[in-house]
């Protein structure tokens, strides 16, 4: 029977070498393939059993079989790709990709936003991720990542900054801070400038500014802001619309400077004391010095068409000397840099309101982030990559379609984000390739057909053996 077993330890040899081959086949076939991690085909003998002396002398083998395949999930190289919905693993983790059928993970990341606008693999399958809270940080609820209806949520001006640099050669307006007439602002005051603000619902609307030197007091200023008529709902200030284009003055105040031309104080900047002005109670629709209880705090901005007021503005001039400030950051008196009814005394404004925003690019970071960036000149977060790991890889089901299944080996998922404790960081426009050495998978390839052929001279000298032994009975 001894010879018989050679027989058969030669064919399970030709099997075990065909099943390496194929192993070795398939790592060489996915060299190309994103996120492939190679396999290797591991083996053990088989016992036949015992010539009934004690101790492993008297053991005969029958051959080898196939004991299992184990996948190496050693890193891949990353490989540029210019697109940055593609992304790559730098560590450990598994994107977390769903469909009809379930819940799979995979190390490809050959990600795009499909018609729905939903990030989805090339099998169409959804990725999902974290969705953020409108501070941007993760709220741990897994979803696939839907930017659909993503749009930038318009904010309200809050804070204008002024920088600019007032004449002092100019010459002052007489009749002090109510001199200045709304009907005729550009006449009653020195420099104009203005910017676009935004209302509550992301309405851009023209805030002008006036400059008028006091006539009163040396190195001292006076500033109006407000909008025209056609911008406001006047009435909630008791007056009747009048003409759309009249300058209607909101808030107002003065500044003084020292004699180096550096600010020394501001009024009015916040919610303080405003400008003597009163709204029209004499009933002439003109905000004037005939009319008697001035307001001396600032209004809200009453938007019309429907907008939501604004509260007052707070408008920053710079640091001030009587604050412990430089007073020469922002709004100066500086002499020669001005001239009457040019611009040219702005240095810059700006505003902290914008509009509503429709979503023209994503970008994603090491942590997994998705960042719009939207039309209004906004960006916010919009959700964040989603990463897997298991205490048992290799226990995982190979599915096809770069996809893994978990399977009762390979343990729970642990989900978590990218760049944080065990994961690895995405790399957006990059696409991990396959981990498959080829050299390495040639050796191999040539080692198993020495094997298979090897085995087959096993089979035939067995055969020519047993041939022998037929033709001793002639």
């Amino acid at each position: 029977m001894g010879i018989m077993t050679s027989l058969f330890a030669g064919v399970s040899g030709i099997n075990a070498s065909g099943q390496q081959i194929s192993v070795v086949g398939d790592n060489i076939a996915n060299i190309n393939t994103i996120g492939f991690k190679s396999a290797r085909a591991e083996f053990v003998d088989v016992l036949s059993g015992n010539l009934g002396s004690a101790g492993g002398a008297s053991q005969i083998g029958s051959g080898s079989r196939l004991n299992g395949v184990t996948q190496n999930f050693t890193q891949g190289s990353l490989e540029s790709s210019g697109v940055t919905t593609d992304l790559a693993i730098d560590g450990n983790g598994f994107f977390i990709i769903q469909d009809t059928s379930g819940v799979f993970y995979s190390r490809s990341g050959m990600f795009r936003l499909n018609n729905q606008q939903f990030l989805v693999n090339e099998q169409g399958q959804s990725v999902l991720g974290f969705g953020v809270t409108p501070a941007g940080i993760p709220n741990g609820a897994l979803s696939a990542i839907d930017l659909s209806s993503v749009s930038s949520v318009p904010q309200a001006t809050q804070t204008v900054e002024v920088s600019v640099n007032l004449d002092p050669n100019e010459t002052a307006l007489t009749g002090g801070a109510t001199g200045f007439d709304p009907l005729d602002p550009v006449n009653t005051s020195n420099f104009q400038t203005g910017i676009r603000i935004f209302d509550t619902q992301g309405n851009p609307r023209s805030l002008l500014v006036y400059f008028r030197k006091n006539d009163a007091s040396t190195n001292s200023w006076y500033w109006y802001a407000g909008v025209n008529r056609g911008e406001l709902d006047v009435s909630t200030y008791g007056m009747t619309q009048g003409t759309a284009t009249q300058f209607f003055p909101v808030q107002s105040g003065s500044l003084s400077f020292n004699t180096d031309g550096t600010l020394a104080t501001v009024s009015g900047n916040t919610a303080g004391t405003q400008l003597s002005f009163d709204f029209d109670t004499n009933g002439d629709d003109v905000i004037d010095a005939s009319d008697t209880n001035p307001v001396t705090t600032p209004l809200a901005w009453n938007w019309g068409n429907g907008a939501g007021p604004t509260n007052p503005l707070a408008f920053d001039f710079g640091t001030q000397t009587s604050s412990g400030g430089t007073g020469a950051d922002r709004t100066t008196q500086f002499g020669g840099s001005s001239a009457s009814g040019v611009n040219n005394f702005v240095r810059f404004m700006n505003q902290d309101g914008f509009a509503a925003g429709s979503l023209q690019a994503v970008d994603i970071d090491e942590s997994g982030f998705v960042t719009g960036s939207f039309s209004s000149g906004e960006t916010n977060r919009l959700a964040q990559i989603a990463l897997a790991n298991f205490p048992n890889v290799n226990g995982l089901n190979r599915l096809g379609g770069n996809s893994l299944a978990e399977t009762n080996s390979s343990g729970n998922p642990i989900i978590g984000s990218p760049n944080q404790s065990e994961f690895g960081a995405v790399r957006s426009g990059f696409l991990e390739q396959s981990n498959t050495d080829l050299a390495e998978q040639f050796v191999k390839l040539i080692i198993a057909q020495r094997a298979f052929q090897a085995n087959t001279r096993t089979i035939s000298t067995t055969n020519d053996l047993l041939s022998s032994l037929v033709a001793l009975g002639n």
